[in-house]
């Protein structure tokens, strides 16, 4: 007998628009996706604990990561990448969740907002929005940061990836002082201290041959079996002219009939080809939710194709070849239904 079944979707875009988002295989370590747009040359791996959701065609599950041995995070964003042009602060990239439609909180959810603006001064939100919000710079809110420059850098190239096996960017992020003087961050209060201050962002400047290596992690939120709305993490820039990439993760409904629930899926929802797969659809999945951790501010919500702008796996020039990847339909929910339901 068939048992209809939620499965996890992670996808990754340049944009807003779900048209730019592909499907991506979690816990792929060596083998991180690429980006390259105008703005943001970069490579992406997202990890989730225990992963049992879906993956692009002709992919394996990877059900988990090294990175996770000795720790009890739930899921990681790790991102090494440039941004490029446009005149950039620290205090001009901002990363966090917003969503299209408004969300349903708990009682008193304007007393967590508080405290985590508390904690972190830059936060900004608006929770009770038809369109809710937050942000925090992302150099500050990430849970390690490090950033170096490389001396001769051309566009579109990157330096190896550092976590081939999962490993862990090593926290470290050096500040100019006057003349040749530098200050070293070596650690993440060190650096928290010191991004919390706006005129300190202000002065810290973004230049092309930086190489950003940065991981957002959180140990409370477990996308296989909680969501809202579709959780989507944003780094923009903070006027929004500026789109550096997108993750979402996403419950979608699937039929599990206790042999093959992926393939099964696959097949009947999608068919063979790779070449004209429609768009992924809003969904609102009908679950439980858990309030994250003020572990990192910005995940305060609650939660149990043209040649300059490009995504795909990383090109045979990284640690391992490129593979294919596909995206997924699915048939959009009631819009009656709650955005959190247990």
């Amino acid at each position: 007998m068939n048992k209809s079944k939620l499965k996890l979707n992670v996808s990754l875009g340049t944009s807003y628009d779900p048209k730019t988002h592909i499907t991506i295989l979690p816990n792929d370590d060596s083998n991180p996706y690429y980006i390259n747009t105008q703005h943001f040359t970069g490579r992406i791996c997202v990890r989730v604990r225990d992963f049992k959701g879906i993956t692009p065609l002709g992919t394996s599950r990877i059900e988990s990561s090294p990175y996770f041995e000795g720790n009890n995070d739930q899921y990681s964003v790790q991102v090494q990448g440039r941004f490029k042009g446009n005149n950039l602060t620290a205090d001009d990239i901002i990363f966090g969740n917003d969503f299209d439609k408004k969300v349903n909180l708990p009682p008193g959810s304007w007393l967590g907002l508080k405290i985590l603006q508390y904690i972190d001064s830059g936060l900004e939100a608006d929770i009770a929005c038809d369109k809710p919000w937050a942000y925090s710079p992302l150099a500050f809110t990430m849970n390690r940061l490090n950033v170096h420059e490389e001396p001769d850098i051309k566009d579109g190239e990157l330096p190896p990836w550092p976590s081939v096996n999962g490993e862990h960017i090593e926290e470290n992020v050096i500040i100019p002082r006057d003349g040749d003087k530098i200050e070293v961050l070596n650690n993440v209060s060190m650096r928290k201290k010191y991004f919390n201050s706006k005129e300190n962002r202000k002065i810290f400047p973004i230049k092309e041959n930086q190489v950003w290596n940065f991981d957002f992690f959180n140990a409370y939120v477990d996308f296989n079996d909680v969501a809202v709305k579709p959780v989507r993490y944003v780094c923009k820039s903070r006027d929004s002219s500026i789109v550096f990439f997108v993750v979402v993760f996403q419950l979608i409904p699937i039929e599990d009939d206790g042999v093959n629930t992926i393939t099964k899926y696959k097949e009947e929802k999608v068919g063979e080809s790779l070449e004209e797969h429609p768009d992924i659809s809003d969904f609102t999945p009908k679950t439980g939710a858990r309030w994250a951790s003020v572990k990192s501010p910005t995940s305060f919500f609650p939660f149990n194709k043209n040649k300059e702008n490009s995504i795909r796996p990383s090109p045979s020039s990284s640690p391992s070849p490129s593979r294919d990847v596909t995206k997924f339909n699915i048939e959009q929910n009631d819009p009656d239904d709650d955005d959190i339901l247990d």
